[in-house]
């Protein structure tokens, strides 16, 4: 297993509104010092999806970034302390987008809300913490073969789950996301990295339009991260853009 230990790590990311929407209700960001990437799908149109999905990224990775004291004693180093410190700032997040409902006088499941999907290395090239609320999902490229890590927390996915019996739901009911509700726990699990993978962190403008043939066609390129997103966002958009897209890679060599 040695010899698959990555080197090095690079990330990249690009978000874009689509061909329907007026408005970009998802957001991004990628802190290479903090080894933190985040993509969040604002729900909740001129109520203020957009600003759920910018609250939820910067309440999470302030929290990632401030954390100390260390809650309960963990160290950051181990991998128990970190899923503690993920749980906790999502935590936080879902606070503060209730809150910022409540002052709007918006009751439970009428204000604006959002998904997150993150992917954190605390410390260097160490196993990776992964983390999801809603229907953003995180993706791994490995050997050519590109699977899903995330769990939809989505109506549709409760069918699929259940044996698809019925007519399908609506792809767009979501039955857990940030601000929507007092409490919101997230999904976390710890992932190994190899040199040679590639993690896809995506909203739903990406998978709902474009199929995953596409998307390993495009990953498997030798390509600059750069232009990778760039293709992925035009794939979307090339297959009628309907949503907001938003796509960050993280590649190690």
């Amino acid at each position: 297993m040695t010899g698959n230990r990555p080197r090095s790590v690079q990330y990249a990311g690009l978000t874009d509104v689509g061909r329907v929407r007026s408005q970009n209700e998802d957001s991004f960001q990628i802190d290479p010092d903090l080894g933190l990437v985040l993509v969040a799908d604002g729900m909740g149109g001129h109520i203020g999806g957009d600003v759920a999905s910018r609250t939820a990224i910067e309440a999470v990775n302030d929290f990632i970034l401030e954390y100390e004291p260390v809650p309960d004693g963990l160290d950051r180093t181990e991998t128990e302390g970190s899923i503690e410190i993920v749980r906790t700032a999502v935590h936080r997040a879902n606070q503060r987008i209730v809150g910022l409902n409540h002052e709007r006088g918006l009751p439970d499941n009428r204000g604006m809300g959002t998904t997150i999907v993150g992917f954190w290395l605390p410390s260097g090239l160490s196993p990776a913490i992964v983390f999801h609320v809603g229907d953003s999902r995180l993706y791994r490229l490995r050997d050519g073969r590109l699977d899903q890590i995330t769990h939809d927390h989505s109506l549709y996915q409760a069918w699929v789950d259940a044996g698809r019996s019925g007519a399908p739901p609506n792809r767009n009911i979501i039955m857990r996301a940030l601000g929507v509700a007092d409490d919101a726990e997230a999904d976390v699990s710890v992932e190994e990295t190899r040199a040679g993978d590639i993690f896809l962190l995506c909203s739903d403008g990406l998978n709902g339009m474009v199929p995953d043939d596409t998307i390993i066609d495009i990953l498997i390129e030798p390509l600059p991260l750069e232009e990778a997103c760039r293709r992925l966002v035009e794939e979307a958009n090339a297959h009628g853009g309907r949503d907001n897209v938003t796509v960050a890679l993280v590649r190690f060599d």
